[in-house]
């Protein structure tokens, strides 16, 4: 099997190469545009982005529907100038009653549209509708081209700038209309070299173009307007998650220091007591869990405390091999994963050792926990010219490829049992320490973490 790894940085979400926010007007962000105009699930088609602009969409399109109907009603005077009552005029006067008709319909049918496809699909049956509608009446006089020509260049307009639905949808509307006007009049108008036949013909492909070229950029302002409206409102509830993560934290953390005086107490008071094994054994089992249980409190206390909190590093040179020691005095490694650890090409590092001791403690435990069967890890430490390197990897089960643009989200986890802030309190730190976390992972194969701390001169 391919070994296939994914990289992930603090700014993922920001570095996507196909994501539209990042579209300009550089050649190459173009060109990825266009690209994914044509792969199975583009961005225009992102459910929650679509449903998000459904409310203004649907207005918008139905003032377009009102404007191509008053020429598609207005123009049976152009067909009565050229035919008289005969039955070409007749046949061209249902045709247009027919459209008026249908786009009546669809111009009330949008008022109760809720969701984005049936409204993409609507807008897009309406157009070929109406794009095949008047192909119909310009064959009926290629020789008036001209005026023809200058209705196509409006409508493709319309259907690029004004009529807001999946770029696509857009698209062939226009191509068919440009199309078919072009074969009109290369196979029926004789005098084909005639002046002004070529510049009209040319203007077809030009309005196309220009059409295509804003339609795409516009799409961009609006994806840009949804992604900063999104992180707007996740940030302000990043913000209250951290408030009220201080208050909870605060209130938690008193009573729980009480019970664990009371554990332990307890423990002392009934490891000397006299009382018989089968008795005393069982009343040590449930200390020993419930004190298990506070210390997973514990935990999620100091994520909340540490999420919430500013925090002020303080830097000092320490021994990597202290450091390193007082993470696993803390940490119960399971008998069946094999511990690894390499720091002797990093003797000393300067950081804050609070904080740098909290987010190891926060990745080994997590690596611990994503190898309930066993397995390897490991921790090294290296130093470079530049950066302090530390890495802390396991061999388990991997994070899944929906989870990892996400995965330093706060309450975004792949555990059971999680609150999704261990995590989120790494970065934090590494942040705030002047440094960056990265990782690397595959499903089933496991996931190396690497902190990247500057060098203090």
């Amino acid at each position: 099997m391919q070994e296939h790894k994914t990289k992930t940085d603090t700014t993922y979400r920001k570095q996507t190469p196909n994501d539209p926010s990042a579209v300009g007007f550089g050649f190459s962000q173009f060109s990825q545009r266009v690209r994914s105009v044509w792969t199975k699930k583009p961005k225009d088609n992102l459910q929650e982005y679509r449903q998000f602009y459904l409310a203004s969409a649907i207005p918008q399109a139905r003032l377009v529907i009102f404007l191509l109907t008053l020429p598609i009603a207005l123009f049976i005077i152009s067909d009565y100038t050229f035919f008289g009552f005969n039955y070409i005029f007749y046949g061209l006067a249902l045709l247009r009653v027919s459209l008026v008709a249908y786009c009546a319909f669809q111009f009330m049918h949008l008022k109760k549209v809720k969701d984005h496809r049936s409204y993409d699909r609507s807008v897009f049956i309406l157009s070929l509708t109406i794009v095949l509608g008047i192909l119909l009446v310009n064959f009926t006089r290629p020789e008036n081209f001209i005026p023809h020509i200058l209705v196509i260049d409006m409508a493709v307009f319309l259907f690029y700038l004004v009529l807001p639905t999946r770029f696509i949808f857009q698209a062939l509307p226009s191509l068919i209309f440009t199309i078919g006007e072009v074969v009109i009049v290369i196979f029926t108008f004789q005098l084909f070299m005639e002046p002004g036949l070529i510049t009209a013909l040319f203007s077809l492909g030009f309005a196309n173009a220009i059409g295509a070229l804003s339609s795409l950029q516009m799409s961009s302002y609006r994806w840009r307007i949804y992604q900063n409206l999104k992180e707007r409102k996740e940030t302000e509830r990043l913000a209250a998650i951290g408030q009220t993560a201080g208050m909870i934290g605060h209130d938690i953390r008193n009573p729980l220091q009480a019970i664990t005086s009371e554990l332990y107490i307890a423990r002392a008071s009934i490891s000397e007591s006299p009382m018989p094994p089968e008795i005393k054994n069982p009343a040590l089992e449930s200390i020993e869990l419930i004190e298990e249980q506070t210390d997973y409190i514990s935990k999620i206390v100091s994520d909340l405390q540490d999420y919430a909190r500013p925090l002020k590093p303080e830097i000092k040179e320490i021994e990597t091999t202290k450091l390193i020691a007082s993470v696993f005095q803390v940490i119960c490694v399971p008998a069946t994963i094999t511990l690894k650890i390499d720091v002797k090409d990093l003797p000393k590092i300067s950081t804050d050792p609070t904080l740098i001791r909290r987010a190891i403690t926060n990745l080994v435990n997590n690596a611990i926990q994503a190898m309930p069967e066993g397995g390897t890890l490991s921790l090294n430490a290296q130093k470079t010219p530049k950066a302090t390197i530390i890495e802390v990897s396991d061999t388990g089960r991997g994070v899944p490829e929906e989870i990892k643009p996400k995965l330093f989200t706060p309450l975004v986890t792949t555990k059971a049992k999680g609150q999704g802030l261990g995590l989120a309190v790494v970065k934090r730190i590494v942040e705030v320490l002047g440094g960056s976390i990265a990782f690397e992972s595959e499903v089933g194969k496991g996931t190396k973490f690497v902190i990247s701390l500057p060098v203090k001169e």
